[in-house]
């Protein structure tokens, strides 16, 4: 680490001007030209922005051009002065995040003293670019529907990307973008990360930002530059509002509640009291001037409070049938200050603060009893230095900092001092939890950021240049406490309850954390750098070459493992050099269509969670899960015998004394459950992309666009059993023989060894707004496969010693989603003095799912997976659903979705600027069960029928809202 570290410095040193993503800014290019159209250099240029009067400078250069890089985004006035010519001056240009703003600037002969205004045009497609993704304007997250007003519920809007709203945890809505994990996504806030380094983006963005709050966000989902790295997903790019030169605000009221909301599902079905609902979002902004045209405010207050319908239902046992909701209580906080220096300098600082605790939390098919409460408080802060170093660079200093303070527990772990092990065992049925959540952990993750960019414009070599080159470096911590499953969970082969007369409902497997809790603390080093340049080689090409290096260094002790001579010599993937070229063509020379292509090498980063194991559950270890049986379900119960394990004789009671006596607490112990080793040889996991895609404007406000995106991903990180064995029978708990007498049970190594193919057709229309509408529709075509499920870092379910039998275990990866339809728009109301209608439908294949029997082990690998053969399989009852099978992992698809929600809104103009705008929503118009997949195993009750909604899911629900604005 210390070497990497001393390459960074020195070329820090040698270059002056390092650089990192342009990530919250955009630029501004043009000509300056006189009446005959020839280039006029010398002629000073004033970019002043609209709303806050900040401004930059440049001087065309001796072929007309100027190039101004690293600007806030916004509207723009575009003064160009030169003697013998009138001073023009264009209005009203439009700089988008992440996007390189086009303009000619025609001067006309006449005095400096002589003025000529003009309004510009909002360009439709961008010629230079071949990056594929949109952007999503402020416009659109106050007038469209959004059940829960996160934004990320917004990226979706756009094709190539699965929405997921959340029942985890509040705000943390994800999407899956080119097939993958949603871990594989980054995204960044005013140019700072605003990522979980633990778990990945799973759970979307590391502190939600206030809808009020968001300028406008780009989403990249394929081809982006090489300034933007450690990702093989989407960049989402978000940019907060500053203030104006004028008090400028807004207060705002939403609600929802039960009397707005229709029963769901399985309320109605299983005659339950309606659960008592509500949701109200209440809030404000202000900002404004602290110095006019210099120095600007802006702030964002919210508080959030949510009682979601999180109904029970478990048709096995009707009786713990319930209403039932979630308590969500947020408070949200958003402060910016930007301020110019002088005609060179500016800086902005940025905090945003999310305190977030929720109870009552619901996770998967669990009765009341075992529910469990989060503490959350996340917070990002970012300050930016903007430095113009002559005419035609520039560079952007910014340093960062982001944390999350989060504990998950129990109701009876919180108040009885984090003593998990003194609470009643979990118990797990066979389709359902009970009696006692076994969740009871804390951490706290901090992230520190350091990024630079420098631009460069050269113009007149072969054409006209956008130079960057980069550097970006950032330390990462997580401090965690677990004392997760202290309390035990008992397996129960059937669905209870426990009677003591008879074994069937007796457990058959005890898994429990021992010999006590866990303490770890994980740290990260980061370093990155990139080389950019768009060549303009003229006005209708536009060539892209950039080459990115990143490296990470993750310090772990890799002791006891037989691989590592060295318990100090932790791996470290030193080679991640990443080519990204590409083209942008303008097919017919004017400035309406773009042919755009290329090919990028894209890293993905280590995620703490999916590594941690190697660092607590290794060969010993102070705390790690162990099994009783250690190597199968004792067989009594499920044939109706009494248990005859020792920690089992005496039913769902956790058997201290002779714990203890196994793993004295506090001890260093022999790991007898799941041991995770590491492997010298693990390395980041890659993408290869490679598209090609048309966009066409159509008259003043449309384009269309198709693109066709191939990505196939390499080394994927996958779980390889060392100890794998033979199960003696086919019997579900008939014991595993293991080869190794020295391990229990699986010897678990992290490799490269999975492979996932993505292949996608993305097809958009995008009306802006103009005649009183806008409208948007996204179309995906897609097929996600692979030799990995790609969900984390799983196992091949057909490994049979030591053969992975990866090509038994091809087939679609967890996030395969075949069509992706979404319609969204805005409709000004003629002759109705302010009647707004919007909406956002979607339509959405179903996910895939293996259809086996977990009852029985076919080829005796000891895993209990096996896929039924191809064909026609149903469940039975009421809510059965009907499959067709290709067979092996993920041969089946489940239920899809289908989803309307539509917004009235009316607008009172109260005087001037000031607004009031009254609405109402409707979510899920037609009241569709969007339901979650079925269980595909034949061994449970519920094969293949409907029990749950899927995540996020709502019956119909009408919503109010008022919204003040000056």
């Amino acid at each position: 680490m210390r070497r990497i570290l001393s390459v960074a410095v020195l070329l820090l040193v040698l270059f002056p001007y390092p650089a990192f993503a342009q990530q919250g800014t955009g630029d501004l290019r043009g000509r300056v030209l006189d009446p005959q159209g020839a280039v006029l250099p010398g002629v000073a240029i004033v970019a002043r922005n609209q709303e806050t009067g900040l401004f930059r400078e440049a001087v065309s250069s001796t072929d007309g051009t100027f190039f101004l890089s690293g600007i806030t985004p916004g509207l723009y006035e575009v003064q160009a002065s030169l003697e013998s010519f009138r001073r023009t001056t264009v209005k009203d240009v439009l700089v988008e995040v992440g996007k390189t703003r086009a303009l000619d600037v025609k001067l006309e002969l006449g005095g400096l003293t002589e003025s000529v205004t003009v309004n510009a045009e909002a360009p439709v497609v961008d010629l230079s670019s071949k990056e594929v993704g949109g952007n999503i304007t402020g416009r659109e997250l106050v007038d469209l529907p959004s059940i829960n007003r996160n934004y990320i519920g917004f990226v979706g809007l756009l094709p190539g990307i699965v929405p997921n709203i959340s029942t985890e945890s509040f705000g943390s809505d994800s999407v899956n973008v080119n097939g993958q994990d949603s871990r594989n996504n980054s995204y960044s806030l005013d140019g700072a990360s605003n990522n979980d380094d633990v778990n990945g983006q799973r759970a979307g963005t590391q502190a939600r930002t206030p809808l009020e709050s968001i300028q406008e966000f780009q989403v990249l989902t394929n081809q982006f530059d090489a300034e933007f790295g450690r990702t093989t997903g989407a960049v989402i790019n978000a940019v907060t509002k500053q203030g104006t030169n004028r008090f400028r605000g807004s207060a705002f009221g939403y609600f929802q509640d039960a009397s707005l909301t229709a029963e769901s599902y399985f309320v109605k079905k299983n005659d339950l009291d309606k659960p008592q609902t509500k949701q109200y979002q209440l809030g404000g902004t202000l900002g404004g001037p602290v110095v006019r045209d210099k120095a600007h405010f802006f702030f964002s207050l919210e508080r959030v409070i949510i009682d979601d319908d999180r109904a029970i239902n478990i048709p096995a046992r009707p009786d713990l049938n319930q209403p039932a909701t979630t308590e969500t209580r947020v408070w949200n906080t958003l402060i910016r200050f930007d301020h110019q220096i002088n005609a060179n300098h500016t800086w902005a600082v940025r905090w945003l603060r999310e305190s977030s605790p929720q109870f009552n939390q619901l996770i998967g098919t669990v009765t009341l009893a075992a529910a469990r409460e989060e503490a959350d408080l996340d917070q990002t802060v970012v300050a930016t230095l903007n430095s113009v170093l002559g005419g035609r660079k520039v560079n952007v200093l910014r340093v960062g900092f982001t944390q999350e303070d989060v504990a998950f527990g129990n109701p009876g772990y919180n108040a009885n001092g984090l003593d998990q092990a003194a609470l009643l065992p979990t118990m797990t049925y066979l389709t359902y939890t009970d009696q006692q959540s076994s969740t009871a952990q804390a951490r706290v993750n901090n992230s520190y950021q350091f990024e630079d960019t420098f631009s460069w414009f050269v113009p007149g070599w072969h054409g006209d240049h956008e130079f960057k080159a980069g550097l970006q470096y950032q330390y990462v911590t997580a401090d965690s406490v677990t004392d997760d499953n202290l309390n035990g969970t008992f397996t129960v082969p059937s669905n209870g309850p426990y009677n003591a007369n008879d074994y069937r409902t007796w457990p058959e497997r005890l898994s429990i954390r021992v010999p006590s809790g866990l303490v770890n603390d994980m740290k990260a080093h980061f370093v990155g750098l990139f080389a950019q340049d768009k060549w303009h080689l003229n006005s209708k090409l536009t060539l892209s070459a950039g080459l990115r290096y990143d490296v990470e260094a993750v310090p772990l002790q890799e002791v006891n493992n037989p691989e590592f001579s060295d318990p100090g010599a932790y791996p470290v993937d030193k080679n991640n050099i990443a080519p990204r070229i590409g083209l942008s063509y303008d097919l017919f020379g004017q400035g309406r269509s773009v042919l755009r292509g290329g090919y990028g090498l894209f890293y993905d980063k280590t995620h703490f969670e999916l590594i941690s194991a190697i660092m607590t559950s290794g060969v010993f270890s102070t705390s790690f899960t162990a099994l009783f049986p250690a190597n199968r379900a004792d067989p009594g119960p499920s044939q109706g015998a009494k248990p005859t394990d020792p920690m089992l004789v005496n039913g769902p009671t956790v058997n201290r004394a002779l714990l203890e006596s196994l793993y004295p607490p506090g001890s260093l112990v022999k790991n007898t459950g799941t041991v995770f080793l590491d492997s010298p040889d693990r390395r980041l996991p890659y993408t290869h992309q490679v598209s090609l895609g048309y966009e066409q404007q159509l008259g003043q406000r449309v384009s269309v666009s198709a693109d066709f995106v191939h990505a196939f991903g390499r080394d994927q990180f996958m779980s390889f059993d060392q100890n794998a064995g033979l199960r003696t029978t086919t019997s579900r708990t008939a014991p595993i023989i293991r080869p190794d007498p020295n391990f229990v049970g699986q010897v678990l190594v992290r490799q490269n060894l999975g492979q996932t193919d993505y292949d996608a057709l993305m097809m958009s229309v995008e009306k802006r707004m103009s005649q009183n509408y806008s409208a948007r529709v996204s179309y995906t075509l897609a097929y996600s496969t692979g030799n990995t499920s790609g969900n984390g870092i799983p196992q091949s379910s057909f490994q049979l010693l030591t053969d992975p039998n990866l090509d038994l275990n091809q087939g679609p990866t967890d996030f395969d989603r075949r069509h992706n339809l979404v319609v969204s728009g805005t409709v000004l109301v003629p002759k109705t003095g302010g009647l707004t209608v919007s909406a956002v439908a979607r339509a959405l294949s179903g996910s895939p799912l293996t259809v086996q029997d977990q009852n029985i082990d076919p080829d005796q690998n000891g895993i209990l997976f096996d896929p039924l053969p191809a064909g026609e399989y149903s469940g039975t009852g009421s809510d059965a659903y009907s499959v067709t099978s290709e067979g092996g992992r993920n041969g089946a698809h489940g239920p899809g979705f289908f989803q309307i929600d539509l917004r009235f809104g009316y607008r009172l103009r109260v005087s001037g600027a000031k607004t009031l705008d009254l609405f109402g929503e409707i979510f899920n118009l037609a009241d569709r069960a969007n339901f979650d997949n079925p269980t595909g195993d034949r061994r449970s009750t519920n094969f293949l029928v409907m029990t749950a909604l899927r995540a996020g899911a709502v019956p119909r629900t009408g919503q109010i809202g008022v919204r003040f604005a000056f």
